[in-house]
Order: C-alpha cells, then sequence, then structure tokens
C-alpha cells in the first residue's frame, strides 16, 4: 500500500501549478490566441478550425491535470474550498470557451456559406441609392393640330412650373379639357391666370371638382361633355390640409370675387360657399348652365 502512495505522490502534478500554471495562465494565453485569430485572421477557415482543434485538446489535457492534482491535494490537506474554488474557476473558463467556440463556428459557417476559406472573398461597396424624382400626379398633352390641350390628374404643388413651358410654346392653343378631383388651390388660380391670359376655353369630359372649378370657371366658353360632373364643396372640407396657415374667410371671399366676374350667378354661389354639406355637391346641367357656371349646353 505504501509502495502505491508513494508513486501517486511522485507522479501528481503540483495543486497550484495544475491551477495556475497549466490551468488559468494557460488559458488565458488560449483565449487571447483566439480572440485574435477571430479578430485579425478575417474568419479564415482553416485558421479558426486549427484553433478550435487545438483549444478543445488543451481543455481536456488541463482537466485531467487538475482532476489528478486536486484528488491527491484534497486527500493530504483536506481543504475543500480551495478545490471547489479551482473547479469553479475551470468552470467560467470553459463558458468563455464555449462563447468563442460559437463564434468560431458561425464565422466558419458564414465564410462557407460564400463558398470561400474568407481569404479570396472580395467584398463590393454598397451603394447609395438612387433618390428619383417623386412621379407628376398629372398627364397633360397637346391634340395632334396643337388646338387642345388635355390635363388630367391632381394639381398637386410644382405643377404649374411643369405645365408652363406647355401652354408657353402651344402658340395655336384654343381650349383645355380638365379632369380633375381638384387638389392645391394655388396652383389651381395659377392654372385659372393663365387660361383668362390666353383667352382658353374650358372643357370637362368626366369630372372637375373642388379647386378645379377654378381653372375651369376661368375659360371664355365653358363646356362639359355627356355624362361629365362638377363637384362642389363648402370650404374647409380640406382646405386647412392643403394650405396651413391660410385665413378661410379670406380666402373665400377672394375666390368668390373671382366667380362673380366670370359672371356666374349669386344665388349658385351663396349655395356654393354657404351650404353647410360634408360631401360633393353634383349640380345638374341646367342648374349649372342656369347659374352661367357653362355656357352652352
Amino acid at each position: 500500500m505504501s509502495v502505491i502512495n508513494t508513486h501517486i505522490e511522485s507522479n501528481a502534478p503540483s495543486f497550484r501549478s495544475a491551477l495556475w500554471v497549466t490551468g488559468m495562465l494557460l488559458r488565458l494565453a488560449m483565449i487571447t490566441l483566439f480572440i485574435a485569430v477571430l479578430k485579425f485572421s478575417s474568419g479564415a477557415v482553416w485558421s479558426l478550425a486549427l484553433v478550435m482543434l487545438s483549444d478543445l485538446l488543451l481543455f481536456i489535457f488541463q482537466l485531467l491535470r487538475y482532476a489528478t492534482a486536486s484528488s491527491y491535494f484534497y486527500s493530504q490537506t483536506g481543504r475543500f474550498w480551495a478545490v471547489t474554488g479551482g473547479a469553479a474557476a475551470f468552470f467560467f473558463a470553459a463558458v468563455i470557451s464555449l462563447v468563442l467556440w460559437g463564434l468560431a463556428i458561425m464565422s466558419i459557417e458564414t465564410q462557407s456559406s460564400k463558398g470561400g476559406t474568407g481569404e479570396d472573398v472580395t467584398f463590393t461597396t454598397l451603394k447609395r441609392p438612387e433618390v428619383k424624382s417623386p412621379p407628376k400626379r398629372f398627364r397633360a398633352h397637346l391634340s395632334s393640330d396643337g388646338r387642345s390641350l388635355t390635363f388630367d390628374g391632381v394639381m398637386s404643388s410644382g405643377t404649374m412650373s411643369d405645365l408652363d413651358p406647355l401652354l408657353y410654346e402651344a402658340t395655336n392653343l384654343e381650349s383645355i379639357t380638365l379632369s380633375s378631383p381638384g387638389g392645391n388651390l394655388n396652383e389651381a388660380r395659377k392654372l385659372a391666370q393663365r387660361i383668362a391670359e390666353y383667352g382658353l376655353d374650358t372643357h370637362v369630359v368626366k369630372e372637375c371638382s373642388s379647386s378645379c372649378l377654378l381653372a375651369f370657371a376661368a375659360g371664355a366658353n365653358r363646356t362639359m361633355g355627356p355624362g361629365a360632373q362638377m363637384g362642389f364643396h363648402r370650404y374647409g372640407l380640406d382646405f386647412k390640409q392643403l394650405m396651413p396657415g391660410a385665413e378661410l374667410d379670406k380666402e373665400r371671399l377672394r375666390d368668390m370675387r373671382f366667380y362673380q366676374q366670370q359672371r356666374i350667378s349669386e344665388d349658385f354661389l351663396n349655395r356654393y360657399f354657404r351650404d353647410d354639406r360634408r360631401t360633393l355637391w353634383y349640380p345638374h346641367r341646367n342648374e349649372l348652365l342656369a347659374a352661367g357656371f357653362i355656357t352652352e349646353r
């Protein structure tokens, strides 16, 4: 029995050496190497795999060495908490290593999905997406003889900036056909001014509603096709959203004076501007003709 004890004592590693030198110090060096490979090797598969294998073999060696040393140390000294503390240190070191192994495996999988080792992978610089101008919210085109222009769409902000050059170049222009649910009141006023300046006739084939009515009323002769509609609503339904900060009463009086200049009846305008409606009012063709809003049946 004494021969066996003497053999174990002579071959058992030192507890301090197994814990601090070949244990924590060597583990810290391996962790540092692992981090360096992850950071500076660009995720090369071969280097990560080699480090992982080396780390696994080393960790097995450290555990076996510590188990042997701590078993002999405890049998000789009975210091339970020293052995337990060393085991806890190895446990936390193992957790850190597992985290690093997980990062390495993720990096290897990423490189494998790209079909390379990481060294031959080229990265392309992402280009900033091209910012395109918002599409126009209307369409405008001249007839083949250049005598009629068709406007179809919403009168949004900037409409007249696009439409003015076309009106200026159309030297034979006589009329404009409108198809619009309305839109920006200031743009409609600008279009009405151009129509009056050029002495154009106005015509509706589908619908002209809300602010579109200003442009229509500016026509020298105002007509509407079969089945066409004109939608009126009291100022205020969407006025504040289109022109925030404007004074509603002043804007209403301004447009009312314009309609009066176009010889539209007072009774019709009173209903237009004062009728407490929440929906569009579509007058009959006869009403529009009687009020002077259209000039021909």
